[in-house]
C-alpha cells in the first residue's frame, strides 16, 4: 500500500511541474522531467526512464502532463536517435547476426511493423553490416546516417518499411 501511495505521490507531483517546450532527445514523459540535464549521460538516464516506465509518455501526452503539450510530443525520428544511442553496442551485435530483439525494435522505429518488413529490414542489416558500421569508433548520429543512405539505395526494403 505504502508503494502505490509513493506512487500516485510521484504523479502528482510530476504533473505540477510539466512545461512544454526545450525537450532533449528522449522527448517529453517522467524522464523529461526528472533528468532536465541536457547532456548526453542525463539524455539517455532520461530515455531509459521513459521506457522503463510503461505509457508514461502516452499518459503525458494525453493529459497534457510531463511536459507533454500537443505542439511538444517525442518525433519519431527523436525516438530513432536515442533508441540507437542508448543500444549502440546491442545493435551492431545483432546486425552483424542478422536477427535480434534490439534489432527488431529498432526496425519499427524505423518504419518496418509488419513482421516480414523486419525480417527483411534484420537482413539487409547484416548485408550492409560493413556500410552502417565502417569504423570501430562509428557512433548512433554514423549509423543513422549510414543507415539512411543504404536504405535509398535498396527501393525493395524502403518500401517495405514505409507501408
Amino acid at each position: 500500500m505504502k508503494t502505490s501511495g509513493l506512487l500516485v505521490g510521484l504523479i502528482v507531483t510530476v504533473a505540477g511541474a510539466a512545461q512544454a517546450g526545450n525537450h532533449n532527445m528522449a522527448g517529453c514523459g517522467l524522464g523529461y522531467v526528472l533528468f532536465r540535464d541536457n547532456t548526453k549521460g542525463t539524455q539517455l538516464l532520461a530515455a531509459t526512464t521513459n521506457d522503463a516506465v510503461s505509457s508514461n509518455q502516452t499518459f503525458g501526452m494525453s493529459s497534457e502532463t510531463l511536459g507533454c503539450t500537443q505542439d511538444a510530443l517525442v518525433k519519431a525520428e527523436r525516438r530513432r536517435e536515442v533508441y540507437a544511442a542508448v543500444n549502440l553496442q546491442k545493435l551492431s551485435q545483432e546486425m552483424a547476426r542478422g536477427g535480434g530483439e534490439y534489432l527488431d525494435a529498432f526496425a519499427a522505429l524505423n518504419g518496418c511493423r509488419e513482421p516480414a518488413a523486419r525480417a527483411d529490414f534484420a537482413r539487409f542489416s547484416q548485408k550492409n553490416f560493413e556500410r552502417l558500421f565502417p569504423e570501430a569508433t562509428t557512433d548512433a548520429a554514423d549509423l543513422l546516417r549510414n543507415l539512411d543512405t543504404a536504405l535509398a539505395k535498396d527501393a525493395a526494403v524502403s518500401k517495405a518499411c514505409s507501408s
